[in-house]
């Protein structure tokens, strides 16, 4: 049977809107405040997340920085800037008692490199390889996100290369729709991971929407998820929380009725 997380993900702003229904509703918290650099220079930010997330007995999680920050740089200094950030990160991550830090892939073909897949992958594996050992003792393990990736192959090879149990992915279901011509339960049989953002769209941009508002099939999705022990289904929509929850709830019972068939 596949044990099924239910989380969800937004800055502090909006969780105010309805922060008590998310400590009482959601397994897992995704702070996403700290995808703005800036922020990990703000204690207070920490602080007030300390006395929110009092008496919550989920699970944290944080994301962290994106903007601006590119570990494949080919000049050191601009990944040196990427690997500071990312260690501030772990810094926050830990002071929040979190265990699980996303991290953008930064894939940008824009680059204009010639095989920038062969490019990409070893230069994200010489970054990965020389700052895991760097927070061995943290506790907290990176997720790699996909966000304008274009192979799940590529993507999952890195992964594999890597090899640290401190190193997982969080394939994002609407980035694997709009941004790659491999349909999101082929990233899934591919990838596999345990942490998945939950949003819909119609294909040509990333919509956050509710699960059936756009063209994903779910089905085919929730048979692949079926067939792993944990996952965690973070809800990434526009939509209110509650709202959001109903999604969750409904993609829950689809692989827990897919586990049912495989079990008869």
């Amino acid at each position: 049977m596949t044990l099924v997380k239910l989380g969800i993900g937004a800055y502090k702003e909006r969780f105010l809107e309805n922060w008590d229904f998310c400590l009482n509703n959601f397994d897992v918290l995704e702070l996403q405040d700290f995808i703005m650099p800036d922020q990990l220079d703000n204690p207070k930010l920490i602080d007030e997340y300390l006395g929110m997330l009092s008496g919550f007995e989920g699970e944290v999680t944080l994301h962290g920085p994106y903007l601006n920050l590119v570990p494949t740089s080919i000049d050191k200094r601009v990944r040196g800037v990427a690997e500071y950030r990312y260690l501030q990160a772990v810094d926050a991550a830990v002071k929040l008692g979190a265990r699980q830090l996303v991290i953008h892939s930064f894939y940008d073909t824009t680059t204009g490199y010639s095989k920038y897949d062969e490019f990409w992958l070893k230069e994200n594996v010489r970054f990965w390889n020389t700052f895991l050992p760097k927070i061995k003792d943290s506790g907290i393990t990176i997720l790699l996100e996909n966000v304008y990736d274009k192979l799940p192959d590529t993507f999952a090879k890195c992964l594999e290369v890597v090899d640290s149990p401190q190193f997982s992915s969080c394939v994002d279901i609407g980035h694997c729709n709009c941004m790659s011509s491999h349909k999101p339960e082929q990233w899934i049989s591919r990838v596999k991971g345990h942490y998945f953002h939950i949003n819909d769209n119609d294909g040509t941009r990333d919509g956050h929407l509710v699960p059936g508002k756009g063209n994903i099939d779910f089905h085919h999705i929730t048979k692949e998820l079926a067939g792993l022990q944990l996952v965690y289904l973070i809800g990434e929509m526009w939509d209110g929380f509650a709202v959001q929850l109903e999604g969750l709830q409904s993609l829950r019972e689809m692989i827990i009725a897919q586990n049912q068939i495989v079990m008869r």
